[in-house]
């Protein structure tokens, strides 16, 4: 589950209608982990129906599945879809990266759509608009469409006109029916939503070959891997900061200010380690505490004094790999 992999930073907000809301300083969480939870944690997973079957979420993610079928893919972009050998990726027992290589240049298209939600089908009959329902689209253009038409079409905090900017491959240029104006509206969710095209310009796209990487062909495998890089031991610890790990161990442990001295050792026995991934406020840890695994989520928003000094990180694609 990448979602624990790479740690978020968000920071909870509190309306000043709920009385009582605070935001703790930082907080330990231990789940304790067999060899495939530990393989899990530290992956994304992508069922082999994703790799067939071709979804909406925009042709770039489509280069992960393209890549793994065919040994090979590329992309025309702006910037990489995705990171040099930066996640693992998990498919049934095949673990895998991607790496990349620049192999040239292409000019694509930039253009800037204006939806307008207050359309009307009386406006569209008199003006003798060309309507398109959103199903039938092609994937490249629901993928793009998605997001604006839903927050046009959202029943609280809607707005009734946005604009959105997309980068086209030649390729998906003309595979879109909606980047060179072929419909005026789309039928979406019982509304409909007036498309314009504002501009439309040539664009330099750098074209990247993506290839799979293998990391293991098991979950024991990958995870061994892990505990030879990660896992530490937890031990020699005081009363006071061995009941925060027990009670993290439970659950999560919250300090809920920085004068929380048992959870300040704990960040810096943490951050003596090397980390799966970390951030300035958070990072994954893998640990062994009276003989049991765990995969660590260690937050210190509060600590300010952290934030400058990051622990040690090695992603797994890069070790595993």
């Amino acid at each position: 589950m990448q979602t624990r992999l790479l740690v978020a930073t968000a920071t909870a907000v509190c309306l000043v209608a709920l009385a009582g809301c605070s935001q703790p300083a930082g907080s330990l969480s231990m789940d304790p982990v067999n060899d495939t939870e530990l393989a899990d944690h530290a992956s994304t997973t992508v069922p082999e129906d994703e790799l067939t079957t071709e979804h909406e979420r925009g042709p770039q993610p489509q280069v992960l599945s393209r890549a793994v079928q065919n040994e090979s893919a590329t992309v025309a972009a702006t910037d990489p879809p995705h990171k040099n050998n930066s996640t693992v990726y998990r498919t049934g027992d095949r673990f895998y990266t991607l790496s990349y290589t620049t192999v040239g240049t292409t000019s694509g298209r930039e253009v800037t759509y204006r939806f307008d939600g207050n359309a009307t089908t009386d406006e569209a009959d008199r003006n003798g608009w060309a309507t398109v329902a959103y199903d039938d689209l092609p994937p490249v253009d629901r993928a793009m469409l998605r997001t604006p038409l839903s927050v046009i079409t959202a029943e609280e905090g809607s707005r009734s006109s946005i604009k959105e900017r997309r980068t086209y491959s030649p390729a998906e240029f003309n595979q879109s029916v909606i980047a060179d104006q072929r419909y005026d509206a789309i039928r979406y969710d019982g509304t409909l939503v007036e498309v314009d095209v504002a501009s439309s310009e040539p664009r330099s796209l750098t074209v990247y070959r993506y290839q799979p990487r293998p990391v293991a062909t098991t979950a024991d495998a990958y995870a061994a891997c892990l505990r030879d890089e990660y896992v530490f031991e937890l031990s020699g610890l005081d009363p006071n900061t061995r009941e925060t790990v027990n009670e993290a161990a439970d659950g999560t442990y919250r300090a809920e200010n920085t004068s929380d001295t048992a959870f300040r050792s704990l960040v810096e026995t943490f951050h003596s380690h090397t980390a799966v991934s970390a951030n300035t406020a958070s990072g994954s840890w893998v640990t062994r505490y009276e003989g049991r695994l765990y995969w660590v989520d260690l937050r210190y928003t509060g600590f300010e004094s952290y934030r400058d000094s990051r622990p040690r990180v090695r992603a797994p694609a890069a070790i595993c790999s």
